[in-house]
C-alpha cells in the first residue's frame, strides 16, 4: 500500500504522537509499504512533503514552547502527496487535516484518522483543570462535527478513548489499538541489587501530568530521605516543579533523555509513578512497565493509563498525594511482592508490543479501503436496487415503526407474556451498552424474532433473516412489515449488506442475527455458528450479546401457562467484546467461540 500521513509537526520527536508516527512509519515500510509524510515540521527526507506553518495568535506562541506547530493546508501539496495513494491517514483534527480530508475524498482516496488530541489538553493548558469540563465538552462536539464526522475509521490509542467518543455519540468505527512498545524496552534488569531507591516518572511537564502530586507524595513518604525521583521530559512547568521540589526538600532530577538513556534509567529504577489527570494512552508508562517496573497509576476519569494496573495496589485517586505516599511505602515495604508482580506486569504488557500493534493498524487501513469499495458498490445500479431491500423508504420506515410499536409488540407481547409464560432474565445487561451492538440467539421458534424484540424493547431492533423466510406465509409478511433485512447471497449483496448495517450500528442501533442459520423448532442444542454476525461486530468494534431461548416443561400438568406443556425462558448473557489484541480473523473466531460458550452456559444456570 501507499499510505500518506498528514501530521502537523512531524520531526519534533518530543511528544508521544510524533514518536508514534515515526515508529509506525518505519514498521510499515519494513513490511513493504510506502509511507509519505505531509507536515510543517522540521524534517527532510524522501517522501516528505513540506507544508508551511500556520500562525494562530497566542495559541501558536504557547504551543511552540512545547515544540508543537500547526500546518497550513496547501492544495498543491495535497494533490502531489495524495496522487496514487491507497489511503490517507490524519493524526490531528486541525485545519490542515480538515481541508486534507476534502481533497482526498475529491480524489477518491480512502481516509482514516487518529484520536491523539484530547480537548482536556487545551483546558489544562489554560490552567482551568477540572473546571474546564464545559469547554472540553464543547471542543469534543466541535471536533466531531467539523472533522470526525467526515472520517469513518478512527485509531484510538486506548479502549478509554474509544469508549469516550462513543459516550459523546461519535458515529465512527473506533479501533482501540495501542501505539505499541518497542522490543528494546522489554529488558530483564536485576532490581534486587539496586544501590538506591529511584522512582521514575515520565511525561511532559504540564499541569495535567501532575508531577506536583508525585513530589508531594514523596514528601509524605517514610522513605523520603532515601528516595531520588527522576522526572523525564520537557515542558513549561519545569521551573515551577523544581521550586516545589526544592521547597519540600525532595531529591528530584528533571531531564530529557534519549531512548538509550531512558532505557538505562528505567532499568535502574525501583518504582514507576504515573500521576496524570489526562492521558490518551500513556505510552511512556507502557515502556517503563515493559521492563517489569511496578507502576502506581492515578485513577483519573480522563486518563487511559489506569487500564495498565493489575490490581488496586497500583492505583490511587487522582491528585490524592497522601494515598499515593501510602502506596509508595507499601511497595517499598514489600520487596518480595514487588519482585513477584514485576514478572506479572512484564508478561501483561507483552500484549501491547509494537509488532502486533502495527499489524492491527495495517488491518484498520485495509478495512478503510474495503469500506470505500463497499460504499462505491452501493452507488452502482445493482447496488442501488439491493439497497432498496435493506434501507426502506421513509414512508415504509414510518409504517413499520407504527406497526411495530402500535400493533406487533403489544399484541404479540401480550400473547407471549400471558399465554406462553414468557420470562426474560438478564435484560439489565443491555442498560450499560453505549452505542450499537449485535445480538445473536438460537433459532427454535417461528416468532423468536419477536421474542428478541421484546428483549430490547423499547429499543427497535433491526432483524436479519434468510431470504427464504420472506416467502413463508404470514410470518414472511410479518417480518417484512417489521423491517427485517434479508441476508445476502452474492458478493455485491454482501458488500451493501455490511455497509448499511455498519452505518446503522454507528447510529447506535442494535442488529440481530440467528447465527445457526436455519430454524429448528424447540431444538435443545446449540448448533454451529456462521460468522457473519461476529464479523460485523469485530469490524465495528461493538459487543455481541448472546441470547438463549429455552422451553421449560411445567412442574405441574395444570400449572401456568394453561393449555401449554411448557413455558418460554429467555436468558440474556453479559456482552462479549472483541479482543482488541487479536487480528481480525482470530478476533472473529474468538468472539464466536465465547458467544457459543456463553449460550451453552445459559441453559445450565437458573
Amino acid at each position: 500500500m501507499i499510505i500518506v500521513y498528514v501530521i502537523d509537526n512531524y520531526g519534533e520527536f518530543s511528544n508521544g504522537t510524533t514518536v508514534t508516527a515515526k515508529r509506525s512509519k518505519e514498521k510499515l515500510e519494513a513490511k513493504g509499504h510506502t509511507v509519505r509524510i505531509v507536515s510543517a515540521g522540521n524534517f527532510q527526507g524522501e517522501g516528505y512533503y513540506q507544508l508551511k506553518k500556520r500562525r494562530i495568535p497566542i495559541v501558536s506562541y504557547v504551543a511552540a514552547k512545547q515544540k508543537t506547530y500547526f500546518a497550513k493546508p496547501d492544495k498543491n501539496i495535497f494533490n502531489e502527496a495524495f496522487k496514487d495513494a491507497d489511503l490517507v491517514h490524519f493524526f490531528y483534527p486541525f485545519k490542515a487535516s480538515r481541508i486534507g480530508v476534502k481533497y482526498a475524498k475529491k480524489m477518491g482516496v480512502p481516509v482514516s484518522s487518529a484520536y491523539h488530541f484530547q480537548p482536556e489538553h487545551v483546558t489544562y493548558g489554560m490552567g482551568l483543570g477540572k473546571f474546564g469540563k464545559p469547554l472540553a465538552w464543547l471542543i469534543y462536539k466541535r471536533l466531531k462535527y467539523r472533522f470526525y464526522n467526515h472520517v469513518k475509521h478512527i485509531h484510538c490509542p486506548s479502549q478509554f478513548i474509544a469508549d469516550e467518543i462513543k459516550r459523546l455519540k461519535y458515529k465512527n468505527v473506533a479501533h482501540p489499538i495501542t501505539n505499541g512498545v518497542e522490543d528494546i524496552y522489554f529488558t530483564q534488569p536485576d532490581r534486587k541489587k539496586l544501590p538506591k531507591i529511584q522512582i521514575l516518572s515520565i511525561g511532559r511537564y504540564a499541569l495535567e501530568k501532575r508531577q506536583d502530586t508525585t513530589i508531594k507524595a514523596i514528601n509524605k513518604s517514610k522513605y523520603k530521605d532515601q528516595i531520588e525521583v527522576i522526572f523525564a521530559g520537557l515542558g513549561p512547568k519545569k521551573r515551577h516543579l523544581e521550586k516545589l521540589a526544592k521547597r519540600l526538600k525532595v531529591n528530584a532530577k528533571f531531564n530529557f533523555y534519549s531512548q538509550e538513556e531512558l532505557i538505562k534509567t528505567i532499568a535502574e529504577s525501583t518504582l514507576y509513578i504515573h500521576a496524570a489527570d489526562v492521558e490518551t494512552e500513556g505510552i511512556s508508562a507502557l515502556e517503563a512497565i515493559a521492563s517489569g517496573l511496578v507502576p502506581i497509576i492515578a485513577s483519573s476519569k480522563k486518563a487511559a493509563t489506569k487500564q495498565f494496573a493489575l490490581d488496586d495496589r497500583s492505583l490511587f485517586k487522582a491528585r490524592d498525594y497522601k494515598t499515593l505516599a501510602k502506596k509508595i511505602d507499601y511497595w517499598l515495604d514489600n520487596e518480595e511482592e514487588r519482585f513477584k508482580m514485576s514478572e506479572s506486569y512484564q508478561n501483561y504488557i507483552r500484549n501491547y508490543g509494537i509488532d502486533n500493534a502495527i499489524n492491527l493498524l495495517e488491518e484498520m487501513f485495509k478495512e478503510a479501503i474495503k469500506d470505500k469499495n463497499k460504499e462505491l458498490a452501493t452507488k452502482t445500479n445493482n447496488g442501488q436496487m439491493i439497497k432498496k431491500h435493506i434501507v426502506k423508504s421513509r414512508i415504509k420506515r414510518i409504517g413499520s415503526t407504527l406497526f411495530y410499536y402500535g400493533i406487533a409488540i403489544p399484541i404479540l407481547g401480550l400473547y407471549f407474556y400471558l399465554f406462553r409464560g414468557l420470562r426474560i432474565k438478564g435484560k439489565k445487561h443491555l442498560k450499560h451498552i453505549k452505542g450499537g451492538a449485535v445480538l445473536v440467539s438460537n433459532h427454535i421458534h417461528k416468532l423468536d424474532s419477536v421474542m428478541n424484540a421484546l428483549v430490547c424493547f423499547p429499543k427497535k431492533l433491526i432483524f436479519t433473516s434468510i431470504q427464504e423466510n420472506f416467502d413463508t406465509p404470514v410470518v414472511g409478511q410479518l417480518i417484512n412489515i417489521l423491517g427485517a433485512t434479508p441476508t445476502p447471497k452474492t458478493v455485491i449483496e454482501t458488500k451493501v449488506f455490511f455497509h448499511e448495517l455498519s452505518r446503522a450500528i454507528g447510529k447506535g442501533r442494535f442488529v440481530h442475527f440467528f447465527p445457526e442459520g436455519d430454524l429448528k423448532t424447540k431444538d435443545s442444542t446449540i448448533r454451529e455458528f456462521k460468522k457473519g454476525a461476529f464479523q460485523l461486530a469485530v469490524e465495528n468494534h461493538v459487543p455481541i450479546i448472546p441470547i438463549r431461548i429455552l422451553f421449560k416443561e411445567k412442574k405441574h400438568k395444570y400449572g401456568y401457562p394453561f393449555f401449554m406443556k411448557d413455558r418460554i425462558i429467555i436468558k440474556v448473557s453479559k456482552p462479549e467484546y472483541p479482543n482488541i489484541f487479536l487480528l481480525r480473523k482470530d478476533s472473529i473466531n474468538d468472539l464466536s467461540e465465547r458467544a457459543y460458550t456463553s449460550m451453552i452456559a445459559a441453559s445450565q444456570t437458573e
